[in-house]
């Protein structure tokens, strides 16, 4: 198979896409709390499909069959896997093809999305694998005997963070509470995570995995999600995150099953 030169890793460059295609696939998939205007759905299928184009060129030379790529040009047709299932668990692809207009921007158009079983794809020889983010799959689950360093300065100097935080620990007058509360979080975090690996959910960033934990600082209920970094021998501590930033990150590998993220 070859890759043509209209391939780009930005799906709204690459494809244009009928706003009428997203709410087919609402209706086509599993049931999500997708956003106001499916803007969760719109992030996943753009980072996905960023993520699925890095693969099927890094391994379109090597590739055994087609079908171990996210993406499959044939007949003149794509196909990409967007990694989401219906309510009975068949894959749902989105299926691409030359656009026609002279004058159009994108050399390709989203003639919709299809699941597995559908009439459109029987062209297809080999259907297109789900994208991967981890390569080893130890990367996604915490490993409860490795430290985590927090560069305290650094998450609780930064505005961004600082804007996150509940309203009791913002102001220069509760700088010691709010690092106080933070410390004993990261604790805490670290050992409910220890003793329910679920609680840490992975999501991918900067090219990597990290792992999001819940932050309870004035109380029993998670108001932030750590991002954790694995390094040599520990994890580091990255930033704060909001729970909807979370949700909106993590999704992006998996719908998250945690209580403590998920919505809906």
């Amino acid at each position: 198979m070859d890759l043509p030169d209209t391939l780009t890793d930005d799906v709204y460059d690459f494809a244009f896409c009928p706003e009428s295609c997203y709410e087919r696939l609402v209706d086509l998939a599993s049931p999500e709390p997708w956003g106001e205007g499916n803007r969760v759905l719109k992030n996943y299928l753009l980072f996905s499909f960023k993520r699925a184009v890095q693969l099927t060129k890094r391994d379109h030379a090597t590739a055994a069959a087609p079908s171990a790529l996210p993406i499959v040009f044939d007949e003149g047709l794509c196909l990409f896997n967007t990694g989401l299932y219906t309510r009975r668990y068949e894959t749902v692809y989105a299926l691409f093809e030359p656009n026609t207009r002279e004058d159009a921007r994108q050399r390709w158009f989203l003639k919709g999305f299809f699941k597995e079983s559908d009439p459109a794809l029987l062209s297809f020889e080999f259907l297109p694998c789900r994208v991967r983010f981890a390569e080893d799959p130890s990367e996604l689950v915490f490993d409860y005997r490795l430290p985590i360093r927090s560069n305290i300065d650094h998450v609780l100097g930064d505005e961004r963070n600082l804007t996150r935080i509940p309203e009791s620990l913002k102001g220069e007058e509760n700088s010691l509470l709010l690092r106080r509360a933070f410390e004993g979080a990261v604790v805490e975090a670290a050992r409910r995570a220890a003793a329910n690996y679920t609680l840490a959910v992975p999501q991918f960033y900067n090219g990597r995995i990290q792992l999001l934990l819940p932050l309870c600082l004035t109380g029993d209920k998670p108001e932030l999600a750590l991002t954790i970094q694995r390094e040599d021998g520990f994890y580091s501590a990255r930033t704060c995150l909001t729970l909807d930033m979370a949700y909106n990150n993590a999704r992006l590998i998996c719908r998250p099953e945690s209580s403590w993220i998920k919505r809906g």
